[in-house]
């Protein structure tokens, strides 16, 4: 079977025919959009002819077709959250406003945006760009086009032309760049939306991913769109539940897939996935500009130095990078040049400077790693938080394709074997592959990746490379090394994953056991979540093997869960990590890199609260291992002397809700 994949972008539209049988790409055509831009009015402004795009849509099919014998589906994708208005024949009434315009961002009467505005009266933070904050600033000042019977995303408009039909019809991914989206109902939030003095009766009908919404003339079924992160998503990852999408192209995002469930995650994005599940965003705004603003940098300095100005610098920044980097003397750059979703105002930095190692070499190391660096501390967030083991990243982006050093830090960084998707149009070949799913050629959305031509390895071994060797010597107390070799990755491995252990209790026994009970911050600790009821409490809590105290809030639901140590019973870990047989001052540092605890608390030494993910530990004692070794301690009897060393190690753990703040 083959389908046809179309991503329709800001700056172009690509289309191709991908091959299940052959997993593969037949062949593809990209056009740019089209010199039908209108003039923008006003600086803020991102505006689009729709029908240049359908034009130079239908163009790219007209070269598709004789392409192959018979093409079972089309699928789209596109630029999100921008929207068109559309009349009661299926007809644009307006340009496309892109994900790029800015009117929703404009302060309103009372000083505030209209964006923020609407958040406040939704409830749903809905940024600028978003399709409903742009509508709401259009209501406002009288923009709304008199024809306008609904509204919808490019590429689900350019379903509605090639089908002739009269109502856009999207699935929640596209609903979810709209904004307002619930995912309680698995659609707009109406009631919300409506106290905002928006007219539903505008929005596009959500239906569900893989829904057909019509037909071509030539009897091609044509399938609602998805959003272009989800279908990157599918058209990269031949694993989802153990890969980690890594985008670096003009901005970069780390995307990861989880079930369906309630997630509380600062400062990352949470997404609709097709057929269920949801994708989880972190978006590094810069990303790839970054590396762009480091090369204007030398092209200026170079200009102003010779008078004359130089071409593009990228090979020679190339020649900089193959000169290597010694651990230890790098550059420490903070790529948030443009800040974060969360806080516009942050920029970057560069720091740790010295007089060695401010070099135009280290300066571009510096910037690459810092690229990664952001992604980073989206991933170790989001493993904190969930507990999540992935064995995989995958590697999507022209950064990431044009740079072997950005793959080798991004590789090193995360400590995970990284693959380059199989297509360089990964939206595109999504697309195809939603078709599929959606025409019964694939089973469901999830397994989409098993028609990935991508070959991971059998294998994989997570990376301890050279240049990390004597920071996780620092940090873990570890011997890299034995019988003057260096061990192999996976032995590197093995030594790190095995944390002290009174019992000497090997890590397979750990992972084998029946009461391994695993924390997931500011969630749940095993079968004990959050929200619960005092019932639903007890019946989860029923075969418990430690001892448990539980809080409740005034609604009567779990708002705190405590555990003890089980001692010999059971294991409690975070992650790969025993939180009760790893020593305090080891397990400390460990955490205290994944989000920092609360330096001014008041028996910080005995408690260590992380309040950005919701989770305490405690011991009764700071006790030191410096302490045992004074006459004080050497002097008990034995026994008592082997007690009192428990207090090395923390004797309770728990869990609270993480505030987040919009």
């Amino acid at each position: 079977m083959k389908f046809i994949g179309l991503d329709i972008g800001t700056t172009s539209i690509t289309g191709l025919i991908y091959d299940l049988e052959q997993k593969t790409v037949v062949c593809s055509v990209t056009e740019d959009t089209g010199n039908g831009t209108p003039e923008h009015r006003e600086e803020w402004e991102r505006l689009q002819d729709p029908e240049s795009i359908i034009q130079r849509t239908c163009q790219i099919l007209e070269q598709l077709y004789p392409m192959a014998e018979e093409i079972s589906g089309i699928g789209l994708t596109g630029q999100m959250h921008g929207i068109v208005y559309t009349d009661n024949r299926g007809q644009h009434v307006s340009p496309l406003y892109t994900w790029q315009d800015g009117r929703a961002g404009l302060p309103c009467a009372d000083g505030s945006s209209y964006a923020h505005k609407l958040s406040e009266i939704t409830g749903y933070t809905v940024a600028p760009g978003y399709g409903l904050a742009t509508h709401y600033y259009n209501i406002q000042n009288g923009l709304v086009p008199a024809a306008a019977v609904s509204f919808c995303t490019i590429a689900d408009y350019a379903a509605l032309r090639l089908t002739g039909s009269s109502s856009p019809l999207i699935d929640p991914t596209q609903a979810a760049g709209i904004g307002c989206y619930s995912f309680e109902t698995g659609g707009f939030d109406y009631a919300a939306i409506e106290r905002a003095g928006i007219h539903t009766g505008l929005l596009p009908q959500v239906v569900p991913s893989g829904t057909v919404v019509g037909t071509t003339q030539a009897g091609i079924p044509v399938y609602c769109s998805l959003g272009d992160n989800q279908a990157s998503f599918i058209g990269s990852v031949p694993v989802p539940d153990e890969s980690v999408l890594l985008n670096i192209g003009t901005g970069s995002q780390l995307s990861v897939l989880l079930p369906d469930a309630e997630y509380q995650l600062a400062g990352m994005e949470i997404r609709p996935f097709p057929g269920g599940g949801r994708l989880v965003v972190g978006a590094a705004l810069s990303g790839g500009k970054s590396y762009v603003l480091l090369e204007h940098f030398f092209r200026e300095l170079i200009t102003a130095y010779t008078g004359e100005a130089p071409g593009k610098l990228y090979s020679f920044m190339e020649q900089l990078l193959s000169d290597g980097e010694t651990a230890g003397t790098e550059l420490t750059v903070n790529t948030q040049f443009l800040g974060t979703r969360t806080d516009p105002e942050v920029r970057g930095s560069i720091g740790q400077i010295s007089l060695d190692n401010f070099t135009p070499a280290r300066l571009a190391h510096g910037f690459l790693q810092g690229m990664i660096d952001e992604l980073y501390a989206f991933y170790t967030t989001l493993t904190s938080l969930t507990g999540n083991v992935y064995k995989y990243a995958i590697g999507s982006g022209n950064a990431l394709r044009a740079n072997a050093v950005l793959c080798a830090k991004a590789q090193s960084t995360f400590k995970l074997p990284l693959a380059l998707s199989h297509s360089p149009e990964e939206a595109a070949v999504g697309a195809a592959l939603y078709a599929a799913v959606g025409a019964g050629g694939i089973e469901s959305f999830t397994e989409a990746g098993q028609y990935i031509g991508l070959e991971l390895p059998a294998d994989p071994e997570p990376i301890v490379p050279e240049a990390d060797r004597q920071r996780l010597m620092k940090l873990y107390g570890l011997t890299l090394y034995k019988d003057d070799d260096v061990l192999s990755s996976s032995e590197q491995l093995s030594t790190l994953g095995v944390k002290y252990n009174p019992n000497g209790l090997q890590e397979s026994t750990i992972h084998s056991s029946p009461y391994r009970i695993k924390v997931t911050a500011g969630a749940s600790i095993g079968p004990l979540r959050l929200g619960m009821s005092r019932s639903e409490i007890e019946t989860a809590g029923a075969d418990l093997p430690v001892f448990y105290k539980v809080g409740y809030d005034t609604a009567g639901l779990a708002n705190f869960i405590e555990i003890a140590n089980p001692e010999e019973e059971a294991f409690c870990t975070f992650g790969e990590t025993d939180l009760f047989r790893t020593p305090a001052s080891e397990l400390i540092e460990i955490l205290d890199q994944i989000s920092p605890y609360q330096r001014d608390h008041a028996e910080t030494g005995c408690t260590y609260i992380f309040p950005h993910i919701g989770f305490t530990l405690w011991r009764s004692m700071a006790l030191t291992e410096a302490d045992l070794l004074t006459d004080e301690y050497r002097s008990l009897p034995p026994d008592i002397y082997e007690d009192e060393k428990r207090r090395l190690y923390f004797e309770s753990v728990s869990v609270f809700p993480v505030e987040v703040k919009s």
